[in-house]
């Protein structure tokens, strides 16, 4: 019996040590999900910043080679015609309006490039808006899943538990069924030795009433001796067959 009252014991830290290495592996996956999580935001602002890196340096080629080429033209119209003394007044005007074509071209390619800007801009912001929506959507998404997660794991925990205190109740109950048995055993023990010890004395007193004979037989005379022990011992036979 005291054998078996440790394993009551080592049997719950058993299983208490299990439910605790499930619970560290579940709150592990759950750490792992938020880590892929926040990975997954670290590269999309990554993106996002490189996509601005790369509208700021489209705009600012285009523009540098824009006004490198107003310059070469401005350039040529303002440089005196070679092998030339004087402008004539047709000339001037020819000029005149080169020079007012050059500039509402300029200020046409200089709206449509701020209008491309713009509508790249536009574009960027609206992509940057999905992927932020995406991210929001995927948090609350991860959200959902932890918090759902984590009701599986406590209800887990719980029908561990459960369980435990159910194996345990069971290993209670055999324990003191079996102490029951046990003890009606020694009931039934005890019985049977208080059975034997009577017997014995009852032999120890037939011994010295043996011992007795013997000596009156040699003290005796025949007839007395038979009187007393031979019809003696018949009746008494009889008696304990009797009884």
């Amino acid at each position: 019996m005291s054998g078996e009252l440790p394993k009551i014991v080592n049997k719950s830290l058993f299983t208490t040590y299990v439910e605790k290495k499930n619970a560290e592996e579940e709150a592990m996956k759950i750490k792992n999900r938020i880590d892929q999580i926040r990975q997954e935001r670290e590269k999309i602002l990554k993106k996002i910043q490189s996509e601005d890196q790369k509208a700021e340096q489209i705009y600012r080629h285009r523009l540098e080679l824009q006004l490198k080429k107003e310059e070469k033209i401005r350039q040529k119209v303002e440089a005196p015609p070679p092998f030339s003394l004087s402008v004539s007044r047709a000339q001037r005007e020819t000029l005149k309006q080169i020079k007012s074509e050059m500039l509402l071209r300029k200020k046409t390619e200089v709206k449509e490039f701020r209008d491309w800007h713009k509508h790249d801009l536009k574009e960027t912001k609206l992509q940057r808006s999905m992927d932020q929506e995406t991210f929001r959507s995927k948090v609350i998404q991860g959200k959902q899943e932890e918090k759902q997660a984590n009701i599986n794991t406590l209800n887990k925990l719980k029908d561990r538990r459960d369980k435990i205190r159910y194996d345990v109740e069971l290993e209670k109950d055999k324990v003191i069924k079996e102490k029951i048995d046990y003890d009606q055993k020694i009931r039934e023990l005890e019985q049977l030795e208080q059975f034997e010890l009577s017997n014995l004395q009852y032999t120890i007193q037939r011994q010295n009433q043996t011992k007795e004979k013997v000596n009156l037989a040699q003290s005796l005379p025949p007839k007395e001796f038979e009187a007393k022990f031979v019809n003696g011992s018949a009746k008494g036979q009889q008696h304990q067959e009797s009884s």
